[in-house]
């Protein structure tokens, strides 16, 4: 849906980390149209090794006016919860997050995902020179905020970690196409099926 992912994006880093509060969001906003059905979030990370204790923690913003510039002029979808990779080395990979529940990006709304972490730290990487996230025709990005103060207040992030949303378009429903050629057959069956009826009736008188 929108992404500026890259498998080798190892030139610029940025920090995420609990007990310093730093956490980086990124925003988007949809085009009027179609929603679409959320599949993964991929993040290309560094230093990221659960058995170690690092805990990612992925969110979504939601933001129907499309008046924000960071998380806090948006709403959490608290509901929607990730299911995390497991990592157990500090070596530079891609990590696909997957949704616990169906969740649907709606048209004409901006959201944004705010990488954090719950425990630990690690690395979100970037690439040099930045890569801009494109995707699906009409949308646009909000670039991207980053805290030291978990969230109390965000500044503008000066480079573009690299992430992909891989995302389903939702299916529009087909209206119903009336053919009136068929409304006439049968209401001229009925009207057969009537005379025949009455004939028979007073054949029997």
């Amino acid at each position: 849906m929108i992404g500026n992912y890259s498998s080798t994006s190892d030139d610029n880093t940025f920090g995420v980390n609990s007990s310093a509060g730093l956490q980086i969001a990124t925003g988007f906003t949809l085009p009027t149209g179609s929603d679409y059905t959320l599949d993964s979030i991929t993040l290309r990370l560094a230093a990221y090794n659960t058995s170690l204790g690092d805990v990612a923690q992925l969110q979504i913003y939601q933001d129907v006016n499309k008046t924000s510039t960071n998380p806090n002029g948006a709403s959490l979808l608290s509901s929607l919860l990730f299911t995390n990779p497991s990592s157990s080395s500090d070596t530079t990979n891609n990590f696909t997050f997957t949704p616990t529940s169906t969740f649907t990006f709606l048209a004409d709304t901006r959201y944004w995902l705010l990488v954090d972490a719950a425990a630990g730290d690690y690395v979100w990487r970037g690439n040099f020179p930045d890569i801009t996230p494109i995707g699906i025709s009409g949308i646009t990005s909000n670039g991207y905020q980053t805290s030291f103060s978990n969230g109390a207040t965000y500044t503008t992030l000066s480079f573009s970690p690299s992430f992909d949303i891989q995302a389903t378009q939702v299916a529009t429903p087909v209206p119903f196409d009336f053919d009136p050629s068929f409304g006439v057959a049968v209401l001229g069956g009925g009207w057969l099926l009537r005379k025949h009826l009455k004939k028979k009736k007073s054949t029997k008188v």
